[in-house]
């Protein structure tokens, strides 16, 4: 953790950095910079979009939906669960709608026990290439989110609070024959209709046969990607806008080499930002990192790069143009001016964002992707960035225990925040021990380790400003490397974002 310099230091470097970062502020940290943005004064910091990029949680909301992208329904070798939390007082009851390929959509009823969580089987005896949720509660706010168990490693992936007419997914890949699926659902009664654009670096693809799709009500429609032309390709982003109707939309990853292996599944960003946050960088020899940026907007976007230590000690800002309708990678590995070890990001748009024709503005969509080597296992993990701050996170299904990065906090705002961590056990919610109250100074970032008996439940992370939470998840007992997933934001219903 970082401490402040003089007051006079810091007004002569944040003099000369404001210029280059446009609303980001530079304060003095224990061994140098302190990167610090001034935004995040609130609970949301604002971005290009009028509408949330990823999932929401409102916590004093009097019910909750959560759509969960979907697990592969057609492979012994893989299952999978919803993992439910309920961190009130009280039981609540619900309904699990499950859809599929082709067939109609099967319910079931739940409850759960207050301060508990429960995990339900994601398929429940039905075969289909893929089977997604919907998780509705009644009286009370659930969280939700989905565990997959897949033979190359297991995979924690986030469910969508809301359906959205459009969806953005920035990384993909078809090298070696890996295996890309995109997966669509239709949780309405009615049918949606849509449109499915893909970018490879041979650029923007529309393929006819992709334009006026109709998916059916309360079903799942699978794209594979290697499928529509976009075989052997390291560079798959994908667009999906509904012109009638809203869906859920979520990528499986099967990677099997060219420098990727291992399985991911990712719930899709349903809008893009002008902003993104990563908590958990990380340069290493043994350790491939980059950021995949995809521009869906007929605009080139200007972005800058602020990379900062966890003293807050950032090097000189970076310049990436991200071209209109197509994908460009930035890797921190071949920095010089960066240490080794870990790191935090900021990534910010300095180009008046444009317009789609309904008038919704549009930016970016950044995922990190990570491939890390230990011993002779690889993997690789996805996360899409943070697009805002939050005071409250949570992590319905744990995090990976006993591991030093299982948490990963960062501070972007400019005043420090001292942040508390919790699990949920059967008396409500319990502190950790040496996590009760912790101070992050500004531009900050710090990593948390959890043992088994808090890690393996719902966690929570609360802080009096803003900050950034992602975290580490366990790939399954035989999985020496770990995966990586974001936490849900925790808002107020009556907190407009």
């Amino acid at each position: 953790m970082a401490e402040r310099r003089s007051t006079s230091t810091v007004a002569q470097r944040a003099g000369r950095l404001r210029q280059l970062l446009v609303l980001i502020v530079v304060l003095l940290a224990l061994a140098g910079l302190v990167l610090v943005d001034q935004r995040a004064q609130s609970d949301a910091v604002q971005t290009a979009s009028v509408r949330p990029a990823v999932a929401e949680f409102f916590a004093d909301a009097k019910a909750s939906t959560w759509f969960c992208p979907g697990v592969i329904g057609n492979d012994d070798q893989v299952s999978g669960t919803l993992v439910i939390s309920n961190a009130g007082e009280t039981p609540v009851g619900g309904t699990i709608t499950r859809f599929v390929v082709d067939a109609a959509a099967r319910q079931q009823r739940f409850a759960i026990p207050p301060r508990s969580t429960l995990e339900v089987d994601a398929l429940a005896g039905i075969t289909s290439p893929f089977v997604s949720a919907m998780v509705e509660s009644q009286g009370a706010p659930l969280a939700v989110e989905q565990r997959t168990k897949h033979r190359a490693g297991n995979a924690v992936t986030a469910c969508a609070s809301t359906p959205s007419g459009d969806w953005f997914l920035a990384d993909g890949f078809t090298g070696a024959d890996s295996i890309e699926q995109v997966v669509v659902t239709n949780p309405a009664l009615d049918s949606a209709i849509l449109a499915v654009t893909f970018v490879t670096a041979a650029g923007e693809r529309s393929p006819q046969s992709l334009k006026g799709v109709v998916i059916p009500p309360q079903s799942v429609r699978v794209f594979d990607m290697a499928s529509l032309d976009a075989r052997n390709e390291a560079v798959v982003a994908v667009s999906v806008r509904a012109s009638v109707g809203r869906v859920v939309v979520g990528r499986s990853q099967h990677y099997l080499g060219r420098g990727r292996l291992g399985y991911t599944m990712s719930l899709a960003a349903s809008s893009t930002s002008g902003r993104w946050y990563f908590a958990d960088g990380e340069k290493s020899p043994a350790v491939a990192e980059e950021f995949v940026i995809y521009n869906p907007s007929a605009t080139d976007q200007q972005l800058t790069f602020i990379l900062a230590d966890d003293a807050g000690v950032a090097i000189d800002p970076i310049a990436v143009t991200a071209p209109a309708k197509r994908v460009t990678k930035f890797a921190p590995t071949g920095l010089t001016a960066l240490p080794d070890g870990r790191y935090s990001v900021i990534i910010s748009s300095n180009t008046a964002v444009a317009s789609t024709p309904d008038g919704v503005a549009e930016s970016v969509v950044i995922e990190r992707v990570s491939t890390r080597t230990q011993g002779k296992s690889t993997a690789s993990a996805i996360v899409l960035g943070a697009p805002s701050a939050s005071r409250r996170w949570i992590a319905p299904s744990g995090v990976a225990a006993s591991a030093d990065d299982a948490l990963r906090l960062f501070n972007p705002g400019a005043i420090p925040a001292i942040f508390r961590i919790s699990y949920l056990g059967p008396a409500g919610d319990v502190p950790i021990v040496g996590y009760e109250e912790v101070s992050l100074a500004p531009g900050a970032s710090t990593g948390v380790m959890l043992s088994a008996d808090s890690a393996l439940g719902t966690v929570s992370v609360s802080a009096t400003e803003p900050i950034v939470v992602q975290r580490r998840t366990s790939r399954g007992a035989k999985q020496p490397i770990n995966g990586a997933a974001p936490l849900v934001a925790v808002v107020d219903a009556s907190v407009t974002r």
